[in-house]
């Protein structure tokens, strides 16, 4: 049994040639395109007075016939497809690609009755009736109707244009339907095209943590595919899969500070300046490897870097990142994607008497959201990763604050044999080291410039 959901469209027939939504107020966020392939229908050709099977980016794809542009009648020369064909009624459905759970989608399209020359008066002078629903995996609520425009000659159309389905999408890539209620009609079946849509996106949540991402999906045309099938066919080459940025839902974000190196105490009566090489390493995150892992079967012989575990999926991603930044060719670029990095700065915090003091880096990350596709055979797989900016610098803070109780009385027990020691040029005549900052120190930060 088909499921779907009909949203905004519970109005009565004949006011459907209005739009169904109301126009949004002045303060409203400004739509996007969303493409609908093949929306005019124009894949396959027909013959301008005759059809043609098949119907290219609809599925079932081999489910009805498009009409030829002079049988079609439609004032702008499109290609039309027809609801029914062979004695049966049929079901056209499609993914509006790009558009993310909580977009306000608006659907466009225009209709007709059949201009199929074997139709009776009586199928269509009252018009045909069709549904129009977002696919959902679970409810069925009733289908409302849409009755297209009566004619009063077979084969005559009688378009309706700009018709409008406004709906919420409660996934990734909704699926929309177009199916005919003409259960009787055999290939007389009401006509579509010129099906065009745009969205009001849904905000960017940067609060998803790297370790935590939204796990991939992966589609075979419009019905779902595991995504391990997918990775296993794009890992097949290097140039399997086609990937492509999702500018709109990848920035860039500084990550949450952490300590690096140790945690020093200075007991000398003057200033000492620390300087030490920091080094800091960055790793690589993806809802792949996550995926993998969740499921009991991490990837190897990395599991925590993609770049190792999949290397031709990797350099896709790569590639597509280049591309997206304005570089097709991705020969040479400024702004390269970096699995992972490793960085040794030499830092040189102050640190005043009586102080304790450490270093804290506050890393520059890149949310990087894109699809995998590969024409040959209709795979399309949704990915996330989250890797070091190479366009954007890490900050590094000194953090310090005054000695408590236990570290003056540390700096008095690491030397009985003298005072505080002055700042001598020894090692051991200047600050102390401890395995982490006392708890409930109120410190102070300074951006460091390495």
């Amino acid at each position: 049994m088909r499921r779907h959901l009909l949203v905004r469209l519970g109005c009565p027939a004949a006011a459907l040639a209005l739009a169904v939504t109301a126009p949004p107020p002045a303060h409203a966020a400004t739509p996007v395109p969303v493409a609908v392939p093949n929306g005019t229908f124009a894949r396959p050709a027909a013959p301008d007075n005759g059809t043609q099977a098949g119907h290219a980016d609809w599925y079932p794809e081999t489910n009805a016939v498009v009409f030829g542009k002079a049988l079609a009648q439609h004032p702008q020369g499109y290609q039309a497809t027809s609801l029914n064909w062979n004695g049966l009624p049929r079901s056209m459905r499609t993914r509006l690609w790009g558009v993310r759970n909580g977009s306000q989608v608006t659907l466009r399209w225009d209709d007709s009755p059949s201009t199929h020359p074997g139709c009776k008066l009586d199928q269509v002078k009252d018009g045909q009736t069709y549904n129009v629903s977002l696919v959902v995996p679970t409810g069925i609520p009733p289908d409302p109707q849409v009755t297209t425009g009566g004619t009063d000659t077979v084969g005559k159309a009688n378009w309706t244009t700009g018709r409008v389905f406004g709906f919420t999408a409660t996934e990734d890539n909704p699926m929309v339907s177009f199916d005919s209620e003409e259960t009787g009609s055999l290939s007389c079946g009401p006509l579509i095209t010129n099906v065009t849509a745009e969205q009001v996106p849904a905000p960017v949540d940067q609060k998803v943590a790297k370790e935590r991402l939204p796990g991939p999906a992966a589609y075979n045309g419009v019905s779902t595919l595991e995504p391990g099938v997918a990775v296993d066919d794009c890992e097949g080459s290097t140039t399997a899969c086609r990937f492509t940025v999702d500018r709109r839902y990848s920035y860039q974000y500084y990550g949450r500070t952490r300590i690096v190196g140790e945690v020093y105490v200075n007991c000398t009566r003057n200033t000492v300046v620390d300087d030490h090489p920091m080094t800091n390493t960055e790793p690589p995150y993806d809802n792949l490897t996550q995926y993998y892992a969740l499921k009991g079967a991490p990837l190897t012989p990395d599991r925590a870097d993609i770049s190792v575990s999949r290397p031709n999926l990797a350099a896709q991603v790569a590639a597509g990142f280049a591309a997206g930044g304005g570089n097709p060719a991705a020969v040479s670029t400024s702004n390269p994607l970096t699995w992972s990095r490793t960085t040794t700065k030499s830092l040189n915090p102050t640190i005043q008497p009586g102080e304790v003091s450490w270093i804290e880096v506050q890393p520059a990350r890149e949310r990087v959201v894109g699809s995998f596709t590969n024409s040959r055979n209709g795979y399309r797989l949704d990915a996330a990763f989250d890797v070091p900016a190479t366009s954007l610098p890490d900050r590094y803070f000194q953090r310090t604050g005054p000695l408590n109780e236990v570290e003056l009385q540390r700096c008095g027990t690491a030397r009985p044999s003298g005072g505080t020691p002055d700042n001598a040029p020894g090692a051991d005549q200047r600050l102390l080291t401890l395995e982490a900052p006392p708890a409930g120190l109120r410190a102070g930060s300074v951006p460091l410039n390495p």
